[in-house]
């Protein structure tokens, strides 16, 4: 059998294995996905990469060559591009390869590994991994088959069994949760911080649930204006919040700022003038936009995504039924991708084949080339090839065969 000289790594760390203020160092925004894409495929023996960035998991999936530590390698990828040190969260990464690497995705797609189980937004996020990999170019044939899988598994799983029921959004949990903090509350005027899907989905939900005292706030004032019009509401510009926060009963905010928009200074200005007036603020976003501790004021009631996490737990009983419906078709579609993956691990182009005949080839004919009439080069070049090439698919044959055995 040939050697394999290569490995299908994840590398990640999620919200059951880490707390979120652990996690937010590592966030990855939007602008910088296309970024990080880019800076872990060149890393020495890098070959592949899409990396998976939401507010409660940050993924690796990554082909390298085998001698490459994953963790290493993950390690350098923070350093170059967040200057964070992350060797003390050894524990806290997790680390998989080979089918166990299928297995985790396919179960993260299937939304059975999310804090809200079925969730179906991440999903598109897995979409938008894969899509921001594709568009740099560090995609290749076994991220292409591994998230095509997964979005298989994705789809099927929502469509085939009740995984999908009820509220499996972080947004939609969200909101369920805040109904019960804000429903003494008549008619609040409610403050959107940051136009994004988790937003959007928010202000869809607390509309269908008779809220509409709508203000949003966003950097790009322009989608603020267009979500106020389509609610009835306000628009305005982020640099408004000091003024905004004063108009607000509540404040839902999921921003991709890489830090806080709401900061300590704007909170106490505001406490100074509306210490008896109770102000509630659902803070979504990783790393937070809040930048105040729980218990900060009497006035002020903050939930993150930790608080979210403990209100799921309850609710969940026709999607845990559901659990071994998914599972048998998340064992099938793994079963088809370890299939095609035992196959493909032998090729030449990982492997190191390829490159190595060609080097040969080129040696070989290299004299006989230099004497021969302009008219022949060409035919002892193409010629010379498909010998090459022949014997390729006679060795990884042979591999396969020898296995067998």
């Amino acid at each position: 059998m040939g050697e394999i000289n290569w490995q299908l790594v994840l590398c990640g760390i999620n919200h059951k294995t880490s707390s979120l203020e652990q996690r937010e160092p590592l966030q990855l925004g939007r602008d910088e996905i296309a970024g990080a894409h880019s800076a872990f495929s060149e890393i020495p023996g890098i070959m592949e990469v899409a990396i998976i960035s939401t507010c409660n998991r940050i993924e690796i999936y990554f082909v390298a060559e085998k001698d490459i530590d994953p963790f290493a390698a993950t390690a350098a990828f923070f350093k170059k591009i967040k200057n964070v040190d992350i060797s003390g969260l050894s524990d806290n990464f997790y680390i998989r390869k080979g089918k166990h690497v299928a297995g985790h995705l396919l179960r993260v797609a299937a939304g059975i590994d999310s804090m809200v189980l079925g969730e179906n937004q991440i999903l598109s996020q897995i979409k938008d991994a894969y899509s921001s990999a594709c568009a740099v170019g560090t995609a290749g044939k076994v991220v292409h088959r591994l998230f095509h899988q997964a979005f298989r598994v994705g789809k099927q799983v929502r469509s085939d069994t009740a995984m999908g029921c009820g509220a499996c959004s972080v947004s939609s949990v969200a909101v369920e949760m805040l109904k019960t903090k804000i429903d003494r509350l008549e008619k609040p005027s409610i403050l959107f911080v940051g136009i994004n899907r988790m937003t959007a989905l928010a202000a869809k939900n607390l509309e269908n649930l008779d809220y509409d005292k709508f203000i949003f706030a966003n950097r790009t004032v322009e989608k603020a204006e267009a979500f106020a019009e389509k609610y009835r509401g306000e628009g305005y510009p982020l640099k408004e919040l000091p003024q905004l926060l004063p108009r607000a009963d509540v404040i839902i905010s999921c921003t991709g700022a890489r830090g806080a928009v709401i900061t300590r200074p704007m909170i106490d200005a505001y406490l100074k003038e509306h210490a008896n007036r109770k102000l509630f603020i659902l803070d979504m976003a990783v790393p937070r936009d809040i930048d105040i501790e729980k218990n900060y004021s009497p006035a002020l009631e903050l939930y993150d995504l930790e608080d979210i996490g403990e209100f799921v737990k309850e609710g969940q009983k026709k999607r845990e039924e559901a659990i071994p419906e998914a599972e048998q078709i998340i064992e099938r579609l793994l079963g088809e991708f370890i299939y095609w993956f035992g196959h493909v691990k032998h090729e030449p182009m990982y492997n190191g084949l390829e490159k190595a005949f060609e080097e040969i080839r080129r040696e070989e004919i290299a004299d006989l080339v230099d004497r021969m009439p302009p008219d022949l080069k060409g035919d002892c070049e193409e010629i010379s090839r498909r010998l090459i090439k022949r014997l390729l698919q006679v060795k990884i044959r042979a591999s396969k065969h020898s296995k067998t055995e």
